[in-house]
């Protein structure tokens, strides 16, 4: 088994036929990696129950899912610059799925953490192995498709939460919920291994054995700052996440179907703006874009914290999603195009830093809405996301190519 970057593919009608297989091949599998967390997610109270832990204890489990996301970005993405990615997503894909029983099957707190943690590994493996892949095939289309790519997260995340609805309502079981979805997923997996498989992209020429000891040396601050910009965004995707139905209850005394619908807004909105990020990346470039999501972002934040209308919260947090929509497959992409031949590492290290987020913003956000309410917690995103803006350069094609050509000295 050797990496995609060694193989060559005669025949360019038959290369372009099964690059488009491969691609919508690759959506699926982008979908499943979406559908996996909120089927959980959906059953974290009755698990709770079932496991018999309290809200400190569930918390500090949730933190060793989000510690193995970190760890195997970082490790998996090294791993992957190693062996295809493509030979990695189909095992990832039926193992993950796999893995939704084991908090079912939790007893106790020790368990849930280390169930919680193996679930976390695996979604996280199979997540930069997506991403990478999509990179390695955007390279001979010379322009972006990862916004495409992760539209379909978002549809999955839809279809997860669906799921774990329906069998919640139905009075199904997690253990049961999660063995029937679990299955199917791992089985829809197969589907479209064949098409997946069947296209490997163009080389890359190999480096010098300096060159490849040079780059192993650094770690570029270009990279650092790509990383804290995937850290920002998906801070907030995660605070809106968490926060904005409480915050519609506290500010407006909301209905629970009303605070819904600010959430079901915002996730509807990020869906439609990856659909159409890919286009809007080659009319305005990378960096105009980004910038322009940022302001998107920050309009949105005002209009939700300030207006003092019930109206505006679902259009503020409306305007937060499609503002959110692009910025991480759009920094995903800028982190690939930095080293060809890194591109997993990268990927991975930009991913780690990323997964870190959520697990830093969600008590700080807790702390800030316990003393002074939710709608100053949110503040803190709404700040970070001007940063979005301000940065928004290092993200731009020349940029990552003069880093790469640095480092290659």
């Amino acid at each position: 088994m050797s990496p995609d970057t060694e193989q060559s593919n005669p025949g360019a009608t038959t290369d372009e036929r099964k690059f488009l297989y491969a691609r919508s091949a690759l959506l699926g599998y982008f979908f499943l990696t979406g559908a996996l967390l909120p089927v959980w997610a959906s059953r974290i109270p009755a698990v709770k129950e079932q496991a018999g832990v309290g809200a400190d204890q569930l918390g500090l489990a949730l933190l060793c899912m989000g510690l193995g996301a970190v760890l195997t970005a970082r490790t998996g993405g090294a791993l992957l610059d190693r062996c295809a990615p493509r030979f990695v997503i189909v095992p990832a894909g039926v193992i993950a799925p796999l893995c939704l029983v084991l908090p079912g099957l939790a007893e106790g707190p020790g368990r849930l953490a280390l169930a919680l943690f193996v679930l976390g590994v695996a979604h996280s493996l199979l997540n930069i192995s997506v991403n990478t892949h999509a990179a390695l095939l955007q390279r001979p289309l010379g322009r972006s498709m990862m916004s495409s790519c992760h539209a379909f997260v978002s549809l999955g995340s839809c279809f997860g939460a669906l799921c774990g609805f329906v069998t919640a309502y139905a009075g199904v079981s997690p253990l049961a919920a999660f063995q029937m979805v679990g299955a199917l997923l791992a089985l829809a997996t197969l589907l479209p291994m064949g098409a997946l498989l069947r296209f490997a992209p163009p080389p890359v020429e190999k480096p010098s054995r300096h060159r490849e000891t040079a780059r192993r040396s650094v770690l570029s601050p270009h990279l650092l700052l790509l990383g804290a910009m995937v850290l920002t965004a998906m801070l907030t995707e995660s605070a809106v996440q968490d926060w904005s139905a409480l915050y519609a209850q506290e500010s407006v005394s909301a209905s629970g179907a009303f605070a819904a619908s600010v959430f079901a807004t915002f996730t509807i909105t990020m869906t439609i703006g990856r659909l159409l990020g890919d286009r809007l990346a080659r009319v305005l470039g990378r960096v105009k874009l980004l910038r322009s999501s940022a302001l998107v972002v920050v309009c949105g934040f005002f209009i939700a914290l300030v207006v003092p209308w019930a109206w505006a919260l679902p259009v503020g947090f409306a305007l937060v999603g499609l503002g959110l929509s692009c910025t991480v497959p759009q920094l995903f992409s800028a982190a690939s195009e930095i080293d060809p031949h890194r591109v997993g590492r990268n990927l991975g290290t930009v991913a780690a830093i990323g997964y870190l987020g959520p697990l830093v913003g969600a008590p700080v956000i807790g702390a800030l809405a316990e003393q002074e309410g939710v709608g100053t917690g949110l503040l803190l995103p709404a700040f970070l996301v001007c940063g979005l803006a301000l940065g928004a350069g290092v993200a731009g094609p020349r940029r990552a190519t003069r880093v790469a050509h640095r480092q290659a000295r």
